[in-house]
């Protein structure tokens, strides 16, 4: 039994120090003594393939998880037994939170492309947090960000056109997966279908190719089956954040385009 805890902690260390997502992980900024608490609580799972479920809903609420490869999307069904897309996760984003304080998931975790995950069993992961306040305060930092973007998903719902909503979207991925190509253009990969998108934006199908079409006619970008090449990176940023109105955004926007590693 203990050579089996020991192999187990092995493999689990040997994963974090290969991991890509080393840099922004949970246990980014901690001890060594409590980064070796964080991984023996730890347990990386995958590989999971395209269409396979990380969590289903309705599956009792034992775990969160971190995606170290790969790409997720949470789906649940309304009343009328459509498929809805509430959000896409990628590489180092943190999913099973809004089952927090619940008995179960409300949401399924579909993998959209061969994905990795590490598992934190919550119940352990709740006795880390009360003596590792580091690791406290970025979960309560999670929770704030996943309010602001639900509630700013519903305002743009409500508010914004289609070809702005899809703006804002490209903008998202930007800060997740863009390689910066050239000096003002990126490729955005997309795992996720179009009727994702489209699920995830609350328009129809058609609304969404429209949005494409008109978006590619003023040369803002140019679209592929599962890719998006942005032609003005500069133009794109500006008409999805409103310009100088919100300048830091639009920094954000650009920063990200230069920084990232490609995803493909």
């Amino acid at each position: 039994m203990i050579s089996s805890q020991r192999q187990s902690l092995d493999q689990c260390t040997f994963c974090c120090d290969q991991c890509e997502t080393n840099s922004f992980c949970l246990g980014q900024g901690l001890s060594q003594e409590q980064l070796l608490g964080l991984r023996k609580v730890t347990r990386c799972i995958g590989p999971f393939k395209d269409g396979e479920t990380v969590y289903k809903m309705e599956d009792s609420f034992k775990s969160l998880y971190i995606i170290q490869s790969g790409a997720v999307k949470i789906e649940t069904v309304s009343q009328d037994g459509t498929n809805l897309v509430d959000g896409f996760f990628f590489r180092g984003d943190l999913i099973g939170l809004e089952a927090i304080g619940d008995q179960c998931y409300r949401h399924d975790a579909i993998a959209l492309e061969e994905t990795h995950v590490c598992e934190l069993p919550f119940e352990q992961f709740e006795s880390l947090c009360s003596f590792m306040p580091k690791l406290q305060h970025k979960i309560f930092t999670l929770l704030g960000q996943k309010i602001r973007n639900t509630n700013e998903t519903i305002m743009h719902g409500r508010y914004l056109s289609a070809d702005k909503r899809l703006l804002l979207f490209f903008l998202m991925l930007c800060q997740k997966n863009v390689i910066q190509r050239s000096d003002n253009t990126a490729c955005i990969h997309l795992p996720m279908s179009k009727g994702d998108i489209a699920s995830y934006l609350g328009l129809r199908p058609e609304s969404l190719s429209r949005a494409l079409s008109k978006l590619q006619s003023t040369g803002l970008i140019r679209n592929h089956p599962k890719r998006i090449e942005l032609l003005n990176v500069d133009m794109l940023c500006q008409s999805g954040t409103g310009g100088e109105t919100n300048r830091s955004q639009h920094d954000d926007c650009r920063l990200s385009t230069q920084s990232k590693a490609e995803y493909l």
